[in-house]
């Protein structure tokens, strides 16, 4: 790999200030910009052993278990996903440790003197997520990673990730969510997102039968992919005592996975049916690391019981979950777990959503489960339609207020649902990541 000119080394608080001057380019599809940065660092990428995951909902959570699995069998695992919470090194991780600021500023340098043409080339005008998807793979061939478990940041034919040649490609449920860059229908976004799949890869995805037949199966057949598929290559139940899974390799169970919620099952056993499929090109995972990984897994903002506010009394607190579900179709899957992961009363949402979501889809399926709505606003964005949401909260019943101020709608929530009652914290993983540094920290798993 090529080096950088020779320079004093960068903070940690220069990085973020560079990483956070490339936001207003936005997002453009498109792999030419990444292949040439890549090319002037040394083509890392085509040295990695990769897992690339797409889809609508659900690919960080694979992700997770799938790395934790590798994790568990000995491997030295790289893990790269989106968006963070609250710190952008929890997107780049190796062995479920994240990337070090130190290391961050290091490869933040390089990559921009790559951006800024400083290495003697021309510049190469790359988006915040193409620069630290560059980050990510010179850093995991940096550490010597055996695997890179890779998320898809958006679509996938075009997404910055598709310049890895993956050895396995997931592709978890498809449903509407960013129409104005995929497509308006499910056949045209779930088209993009087979996109990752490569002549050589072996595809894993439990997408429905419809989609299958009119999409993603006719994509593998024409590349003559190996199809590992849900429901007829690998079998997955969720029972009461457990995840239970049996594929072409393994059986195992019961489990009790590291991610609440039954949806989870669905995620599990594709991050299973993946390492089953990494068997073929030179992976070892036995059915006891496959269980580890599931059990040991982690992913913050996934249906996470929090405490609420830093300095309450403890027996005022009310319940809380953080959950980062952030489209109809997560939202959904939300609505069918709220009652058992926030059984008490009153319940009460505190939510909002980006500018280019649909706020009232995401709300609609939550809306008969609540008791009150706090509608909040995110920085730097401008608030949620407030007529949409004030129409579902009047259908249902529901107490509604509204609080601009992140802080002070947290306060207004646990104060409604104090003490006795639950707060959700919904609609957008940014929401998530501004009111995560307000509550005290998780309490680490046994």
């Amino acid at each position: 790999m090529t080096n950088a000119l020779p320079e004093a080394a960068w903070t940690a608080d220069q990085a973020h200030a560079w990483l956070a001057s490339l936001a207003p380019r936005g997002i453009q599809l498109g792999l030419d910009r990444v292949e040439t940065a890549l090319a002037r660092l040394g083509s890392p990428h085509l040295e990695l052993p990769a897992v690339t995951i797409a889809g609508t909902n659900g690919k960080g959570s694979t992700a997770a278990f799938l790395a934790s699995i590798g994790h568990a069998a000995g491997y030295r695992v790289g893990l790269y996903t989106s968006p963070h919470l609250v710190s952008v090194t929890e997107r780049i991780r190796v062995g479920g440790t994240p990337i070090l600021p130190v290391e961050l500023a290091s490869w933040a340098r390089r990559v921009r003197d790559v951006i800024e043409g400083r290495d003697g080339g021309e510049p190469v005008p790359l988006t915040y997520f193409e620069a630290l998807t560059v980050m990510a793979l010179g850093y995991f061939v940096e550490r010597e990673v055996d695997l890179a478990v890779l998320e898809v940041g958006m679509g996938g034919r075009l997404d910055a990730t598709a310049v890895v040649p993956p050895k396995v490609a997931v592709i978890t449920p498809i449903g509407l969510d960013h129409q104005a860059f995929l497509g308006d229908t499910l056949e045209a976004i779930c088209a993009e997102k087979a996109g990752i799949l490569r002549e050589g890869a072996t595809l894993v995805t439990n997408v429905d039968r419809r989609l299958f037949r009119s999409v993603v199966g006719p994509r593998a057949f024409d590349l003559r992919a190996p199809i590992r598929r849900a429901g007829v290559d690998f079998q997955y139940r969720w029972l009461h005592e457990g995840f239970r899974y049996r594929g072409w390799l393994h059986r195992l169970g019961p489990v009790r996975l590291g991610l609440a919620g039954r949806f989870q099952a669905q995620n599990a056993a594709l991050a299973c049916a993946a390492a089953e499929s990494l068997q073929a090109h030179g992976f070892r995972f036995r059915a006891a690391h496959m269980a580890e990984g599931l059990h040991r897994a982690r992913h913050p903002g996934r249906l996470e019981r929090r405490e609420p506010l830093r300095g309450m009394p403890k027996g005022d607190w009310p319940a809380m979950v953080l959950d980062g579900s952030h489209n109809p179709m997560g939202a959904a899957v939300l609505a069918r777990e709220l009652v058992r992961a926030l059984p008490e009363r009153p319940r009460v949402l505190l939510f909002s959503a980006r500018h280019d979501k649909d706020a009232a889809g995401i709300l609609a399926p939550l809306a008969r489960h609540l008791d009150a709505l706090v509608v909040t606003t995110l920085t730097d964005q401008p608030p949620p339609p407030l007529g949409p949401l004030a129409a579902l909260a009047r259908r249902h019943g529901v107490h509604l207020e509204i609080e601009p101020h992140i802080p002070s709608a947290l306060r207004e929530s646990v104060r409604l649902a104090t003490p006795s009652g639950g707060v959700l914290v919904a609609g957008s993983l940014y929401l998530l990541g501004e009111v995560m540094p307000l509550l005290p920290p998780p309490e680490r798993p046994a």
